[in-house]
């Protein structure tokens, strides 16, 4: 039988308002054919609905035999294929609005009479800005290009570099793919949907950036990396993400809170403690104007230094704590003053779970990150006898104040309540040695016995959970039946098909759907590899602990050599072309 296959794109890819205006051309060599359409005019750093409206979107293919291409409005270009298998090889340069017959910017190839496997059908689809984020630190504003730009000279020969990659970006992502389904399955086959499909949503969240030097070029040794989504590196999604950066690259998650770092240590006004983002809408990291105002500074430090500690351990590079010695110890001191008390503070999911005062959770987080500090500076061959008798005082107090009827309450003086303590994970992971078995044995049973159809609650006060908090929960479990539980449990609510969007950080465990909007494609489900990680070690010899991972670190270029090519969509999610097993 004889096969076509077409593929089109529309400039629904550039903006959801489609009254809106837009221009395009398509460029044929030798090499590559290539359509390029943007939004007219340019909005830079703007969005609208979380959606960026600025730049140009590709749809590329190699030229081939049999392959053909046009531009024309939808019923023509599509009406035309059905008709006779091809595209006439035009584009329709009456430049409208999205909607305005609808221009398709569409490729065919005609794979001709099949009587055997035909090679792959390649089509590359992508987003490109440029600059890409604004980012500013002590009132200087900085417009950062991509990564990929210092490698390539162009977007053309970026795109056709990608497309002539496929076989060995396939392969690369089918090992990758291997490894981890491997690995997870030795926990559990249910344990390895969850993290195969958490890779794909994690890594689409992050940008890899450079800034440009006074010389105007692109300064590829001044790396910085951004997520956005909700913010801009907001504290809490780099936290949850933290096991998915650990287990696959944590040079990433170093790139990843430098610009964080950077702006506290430049800020004309120093605050104790760590903001909760860079900035509300992405990709303008313009500072956390507003998000200082939020009561949320215990958990944002906790959030940094136990993320700071766990790449430490899984690298043993300890430069990124040595180089801003300062700014540490100022967060551990605060760390130090408010974490046994939490007072009125309050968490991402305290709000759902009841918004408690002195949440027992949150004073876990900042004990825990208190004894990592602790570790931190042994490992540095410094005293951090303070912070770690502190932390242990702390954790002996925690045991009192949240004793509970059942496991432990949600708020200090609430017997009646509990919680599901997922911070308790972190005592494992880091190995800081705070609690005794007995509290772990104490929350195995509270789990064992509040499991719903799709999930563990977050506490007693609510219904709602989420996939990252309860698999940290799993890895708190002492034995492997409540862990397993808890992990189908996860495993039940993404396959039972009641959320037709992208996996939400938030559902609830008794009716199977997300109920809180806009909570969904979130990079906090990277927590899923909690797992992977509790027993990881570190990935690097620690006699190079103290060389070579500064924030000008010379193996950035290795390491990102083929990351964050704008090109992201393929037939085949390369995900190899940004993540490395080590």
């Amino acid at each position: 039988h004889r096969v076509q296959v077409y593929s089109d794109l529309t400039g629904e890819w550039l903006s959801e308002d489609v009254r809106k205006t837009m221009t395009w051309s398509t460029t044929k060599s030798d090499n590559l054919i290539l359509h390029t359409f943007s939004l007219a005019p340019q909005n830079q750093f703007q969005t609208t609905d979380n959606r960026v409206e600025y730049g140009q979107a590709y749809h590329a293919m190699l030229p081939s035999e049999g392959v053909t291409y046009q531009i024309a409005g939808d019923r023509v270009v599509r009406g035309g294929f059905n008709t006779t298998g091809h595209l006439n090889n035009t584009a329709d340069t009456d430049f409208r609005a999205i909607s305005n017959n609808w221009p398709c910017f569409s490729f065919a190839k005609d794979l001709g009479d099949i009587t055997s496997p035909s090679p792959p059908v390649v089509f590359a689809v992508g987003l490109s800005r440029d600059p890409a984020i604004s980012y500013t630190a002590s009132g200087t504003q900085q417009s950062r290009s991509l990564f990929y730009r210092t490698q390539f000279s162009s977007d053309t020969d970026a795109i056709s570099f990608f497309l002539n990659d496929y076989d060995s970006a396939v392969t690369s992502a089918n090992n990758f793919d291997s490894k981890l389904n491997i690995a997870a399955s030795q926990i559990s086959s249910n344990y390895a949907d969850l993290t195969i499909l958490a890779a794909r949503q994690v890594a689409s969240h992050i940008e890899v950036t450079v800034s440009t030097g006074s010389d105007g070029r692109l300064n590829a040794s001044d790396v910085m990396v951004f997520m956005g989504n909700d913010g801009v590196n907001r504290m809490e999604e780099i936290y949850a993400s933290t096991p998915f950066w650990i287990y696959t690259n944590p040079e990433i998650l170093r790139l990843m809170l430098l610009p964080n770092i950077r702006w506290h240590r430049l800020a004309g006004t120093e605050t104790s403690y760590v903001a909760d983002d860079l900035g509300d809408t992405y990709p303008q990291a313009s500072g956390p104007s507003s998000s200082l105002l939020r009561p949320k500074a215990l958990e944002s430090t906790g959030n940094m230094m136990i993320a700071t500690a766990a790449l430490i351990e899984a690298t043993g590079n300890t430069a990124i704590i040595s180089e801003n010695a300062d700014l540490y110890r100022t967060w551990a001191d605060y760390l130090k003053v408010n974490a046994l008390i939490p007072g009125t503070q309050s968490t991402t999911d305290g709000v759902m779970s009841g918004a408690p005062s002195n949440d027992t959770n949150l004073a876990l987080k900042g004990i825990i990150a208190l004894k990592a500090y602790a570790d931190i500076l042994s490992t540095l061959g410094q005293d951090g006898s303070t912070y770690s008798d502190t932390a242990k005082s702390y954790a002996s107090q925690w045991q009192s104040l949240a004793e509970a009827s059942f496991g432990f309450a949600a708020s200090y003086g609430d017997s009646g309540s509990w919680s599901i303590c997922y911070n308790l994970f972190a005592d494992k992971w880091l190995k800081t040695g705070l609690f005794p078995e007995s509290v772990f044995q104490k929350m195995g049973s509270l789990y064992a016995s509040n499991i719903n159809n799709y999930g563990l609650p977050l506490g007693s006060r609510t219904t709602l959970t989420s996939s990252h908090w309860m698999v940290f929960a799993a890895g708190v479990a002492p034995d492997i039946t409540t862990r397993n539980l808890i992990i189908s449990a996860a495993q039940d609510y993404i396959q039972n098909g009641k959320d037709a969007m992208p996996w939400p950080s938030i559902h609830d465990s008794k009716g199977g759907n997300a109920t809180v909007a806009g909570v969904y494609n979130r990079p906090a489900v990277g927590g899923v590899y909690a797992l992977l990680v509790q027993d990881l070690g570190s990935t690097v010899s620690t006699a190079n602990s103290n060389s070579g991972g500064g924030s000008n670190g010379s193996n950035s270029r290795v390491v990102l050599r083929s990351a964050n090519l704008v090109l992201i969509y393929i037939f085949s999610f390369i995900s190899s072309t940004l993540l490395c097993l080590a």
